[in-house]
This record gives C-alpha cells, structure tokens and sequence, in this order.
C-alpha cells in the first residue's frame, strides 16, 4: 500500500494534538486529509476531506507507537466531522490518524457464573451465600470480515486455566454479525473464576494476545435478586433488588463497581433465549419483555452484571 504520511501537532490549552493520517490515494485523485481542527466545548473535533464511500477507520495514541482502532465506518460524503468525546482534561497529548479501509479490533473478557437459587412457582428462592461456580472466556472481534466457525477460533490461556489450544463453543458464540463477532469458549468449571495472565486467541491462523489483570471477581459478587409479575400466564415484566451475595442484606442500590446489567430469560433449555434486554444502566431496577413470554415456556432467568 502507497503510504502518504503527514504529521502536524498544536499545542491548545495544555492538549497536544497529533494527526496523521497513511492512506492509499483516494479515489478522487487526493488523499485523506485533516482540516478545521479546534477544541469545541473541551472535546476535540476535526474534520476530514475524503472520498464519498470510502471505508475508513480512526485510531488514536498517546506515544505514536501502541494505536487503539476508535471506529471503522463509510464516509457519507467528501467532507465528514469527527468529535472525541472524552474530552482533552484526561489526555497530556493525543494522536489521531485515518487508514483507508476497515481496521479489525479485538477484545477479552470473561463471563463469571453463579446459580443463585431456583423459581418456585413465580416465587425465587435463594440460599446464601452465593458463589462463582464456573467462567467462560469471550473473545469479540470487530470491523473484520469473513468471519470464522467458533471451532476455527481457539482459546490457550494460563497454566490451569482450563483451556489450552480449545476451539469456542458454536451454541454460545455468535459470527454472523455484519462488523462484529463473538466467541465464547466452552465453560469451565476448575478453576470457577477465569484466572489473571497471559491469553491467547488462534484467530485466522494467527495469536491475538491479551495480559489479563486479576479480575477480581470473588469479591465482586453481587446478587440482582427478582420479582416477576404475571398475568393471564403472561410474564409482564421483572423487577430486581440488589442484595449482598454473602448474607442477602439489601444493599439500596447497585456496587459502584458496576456497568450495566442485562436481562436474559430463558425456554427450554439455556440456550433457548426467550428474550434478551439490552445493556442496562446499573441503576435499572426492572424491564418489560418487549415480546411476549408465557411464563409456562420459562425456565429460568439469567442477569448479567
């Protein structure tokens, strides 16, 4: 690929500001460029003269050498504006280029499982305390295309992790998404909590690499204990209260540790999804099928923090 490299950088209110953009030559005969660079309202914002239709992706740095894909996406005319919203307090100096076409990013996480009780009749029982009893690996990928089967992607992580060379489970991952795909591997037991180090995803025949910080996830247990209100057999809707996983104290309100929670009923079976919310706020006490659930078809109601 041609490369056109240019490089300013502005010093505004104790923000340096870096753009750079390498690209091949646009279509209409000019490479991408930066211009109306400003700091609007604290957040940087540029615009950009490019190609209409042009596939495009932004990524940002702090050092020139370790850069972050922002967001791929197709310019919808010759001159598009772009606007960090974080805002220049967090930042001493920022960089920002432009690469023509989709740049794939990818991300690591786990999921922590913990079966805090049972339904009897529409009534939930509960024994403290609840503890992790298992974790699965995630692996998103995103702005990529031709996505592999979830048993051509494979999950090594640390010693006694559980997994080595393990190809993801194709009845939890999910690859026929337009720009983003996801991997779970299979569940894993011993150990319950998926462990701190170095994991390595086999994705496309090469090794994405993630160092994996202490999750923590023992001592960030918190139970979404529900309340579901039928009628006519119909489930209307499903409220919840936050209680402490070790006692079941109320603790008035969601962890500060917390970032969304999510809804999840299920049929038959797990993977029988009868709804599925959106990502919550923490501070969401109940949500409202919008599809209607017989609550004889439940077999069980999930909640992911």
């Amino acid at each position: 690929m041609n490369l056109f490299p240019f490089l300013t950088s502005t010093l505004r209110s104790g923000f340096l500001i870096g753009l750079l953009w390498l690209s091949a030559t646009a279509s209409f005969g000019q490479s991408p460029m930066f211009t109306n660079t400003a700091i609007v309202n604290g957040n940087f914002q540029t615009q950009v003269l490019i190609a209409s239709n042009a596939a495009f992706t932004i990524e940002t740095s702090t050092n020139l050498t370790d850069w972050t894909p922002v967001e791929s996406t197709t310019a919808t005319n010759h001159l598009i504006t772009l606007v960090d919203p974080r805002g220049t307090a967090a930042f001493g100096r920022q960089f920002y280029r432009l690469t023509l076409g989709n740049t794939a990013s990818f991300d690591f996480n786990f999921i922590e499982f913990a079966n805090a009780g049972s339904f009897e009749g529409d009534t939930p029982n509960t024994t403290f305390p609840v503890t992790l009893n298992s974790y699965a690996g995630v692996f998103s990928v995103n702005n990529d295309t031709d996505y592999p089967e979830a048993t051509n992607v494979f999950f090594t992580g640390p010693g006694g992790s559980g997994l080595t060379n393990s190809p993801a489970d194709p009845g939890n991952s999910n690859t026929h998404g337009e720009s983003q795909a996801y991997y779970q591997s299979q569940i894993i037991s011993n150990p319950a909590i998926g462990p701190a180090g170095t994991w390595v995803m086999n994705y496309k025949g090469s090794n994405e690499t993630f160092s994996v910080p202490n999750p923590q996830a023992a001592s960030r247990v918190v139970v979404p204990y529900p309340t579901v209100t039928v009628s006519g057999g119909i489930l209307q809707s499903v409220s919840w209260v936050y209680l402490d996983s070790t006692n079941g104290d109320n603790l008035g309100g969601p962890p500060a540790y917390m970032t969304s929670i999510q809804l999840q009923i299920h049929g038959t079976n797990a993977a029988d999804e009868l709804y599925d919310s959106s990502q919550l706020s923490p501070g969401t006490t109940s949500n409202l099928p919008t599809n209607t659930v017989a609550w004889s078809n439940v077999s069980g109601i999930s909640m992911g923090l």
